[in-house]
């Protein structure tokens, strides 16, 4: 089920829809159509500058969507810096990710022992909402990296889309709260390589038969994302057109 791709051969495009850019050295709203959320659940999102941020912050993806009693709720998404796994810091993350994705939960199970022979680098993510326990008109869909690596989603509301193989298969979000998730890059040698992060998409879709929107997407990239060269990578282009089903940034080569 996993494969192990190297640098830039690996293909990520046509990941769950939703995506949308702002600049990459500086703040764009690329076809806004609403107000932008102003979250305050914990971690509490904020749909402005990320100069607060903290300095691992990669990029953040802002939306709204629709409770079921027709409130506005807005969602953010922030990605930050790949750890590799040979790094200290990976350790609580490594063991949330095996504990999701191990043995006896589908898909070819993960150990420390694989992701030092394949080379993984973790990405830690974090969801939340302005509100908390409310449902969504419709399930948010969570892109989360690639589809050749495992991710992990944890949080209430949040739900795999495939049951017997939930590391690969996506996951659905559908009820406000918060949430965290990890997604895996893996070299295919012992070597990690930790921007392996660039060839995946992330973001926020709404399934299309539903009658549920996304508005107001907005994507802001961090002086990091840019300095790990993202602009050579195919999909993340400023100037994407958005959808009102979709709000999300990433790979989308080949």
């Amino acid at each position: 089920m996993r494969r192990s791709l190297v640098g830039t051969s690996i293909v990520a495009g046509g990941v769950a829809a939703v995506l949308l850019l702002s600049g990459c050295s500086a703040q764009s709203t690329p076809q806004d159509s609403g107000s932008t959320p102003t979250p305050t659940a914990s971690p509490s999102p904020s749909a402005s500058a990320t100069a607060a941020a903290p300095k691992d912050v990669l990029f953040t993806v802002t939306a709204n969507v629709r409770g079921k009693d027709g409130a506005t709720i807005g969602i953010q998404m922030t990605v930050h810096k790949a750890i590799a796994y040979n790094e200290s810091a990976v350790k609580p993350l490594q063991a949330e990710f095996i504990k999701s994705c191990g043995a006896g939960v589908g898909g070819n199970p993960v150990t420390s022992a694989t992701l030092e022979q394949n080379g993984s680098v973790l990405v830690p993510i974090d969801i939340a909402s302005s509100v908390v326990g409310k449902p969504f008109v419709s399930p948010v869909q969570l892109a989360l990296g690639s589809p050749y690596f495992g991710q992990s989603a944890t949080g209430k509301g949040i739900t795999p889309t495939d049951s017997t193989q939930p590391c690969y298969g996506g996951y659905n979000w559908a009820t406000s709260g918060t949430a965290h998730a990890v997604a895996d890059f893996e070299s295919g040698t012992p070597a990690p390589d930790p921007k392996l992060w660039r060839y995946a998409y992330y973001g926020f879709g709404i399934a299309y038969e539903s009658d549920a929107t996304i508005e107001a997407c907005k994507i802001t990239l961090t002086d990091l994302a840019t300095s790990e060269d993202v602009k050579s990578v195919d999909g993340w282009d400023p100037k994407a057109p958005q959808s009102g089903t979709s709000c999300g940034i990433g790979y989308t080569g080949e």
